[in-house]
């Protein structure tokens, strides 16, 4: 075999390894479609729980699980319902009303989830002294008043 001179060969060099970064332009496309979702969704849940409807029904179940008094629980659930009808309706319309205005309001505006009982309670149950035996079941009164809120937002 006859020698070959090599010499001239000696400033031809392997190419380097590629490196892990960056990354090819596809792998950035699917980083920022990754990103892009997983931000939709953060926001989707964050303004779906933010939403008064929900807010309103998260404050029914707290005031479900404190135990109180009929009487308490009517004054509870009064304030909870002003506070819903004053974002569902004008502050002007709603803020005056009391007594039996404030119980043909819940009446009017609910599509009968309140029975007139019902609303006459809550609208007086600031009023009715502690010991006082009112016929009204706490259970019953809870469907009604989450029926009245649901109607109220899903109207408005």
């Amino acid at each position: 075999m006859p020698d070959i001179d090599l010499t001239p060969l000696k400033d031809v060099h392997l190419p380097t390894e590629p490196s892990f970064f960056p990354p090819a332009v596809g792998w950035w496309v699917v980083a920022g479609f990754i990103c892009a979702v997983v931000t939709g969704i953060f926001l989707f849940l964050y303004f779906f729980n933010r939403s008064p409807k929900r807010y309103a029904l998260r404050l029914l179940k707290k005031i479900e699980r404190t135990p109180a008094d009929l009487p308490t629980l009517g004054v509870e659930l009064g304030a909870l319902l002003k506070r819903v009808a004053m974002v569902a309706f004008s502050r002007e319309e709603v803020a005056s009303l009391s007594d039996k205005e404030w119980a043909d309001f819940l009446r009017q505006h609910g599509n009968g989830a309140l029975s007139p009982e019902q609303a006459e309670f809550i609208a007086t149950a600031a009023y009715l002294p502690k010991q006082k035996a009112v016929a009204i079941q706490a259970e019953k009164l809870y469907t009604a008043v989450k029926d009245w809120i649901c109607y109220v937002f899903k109207k408005g």
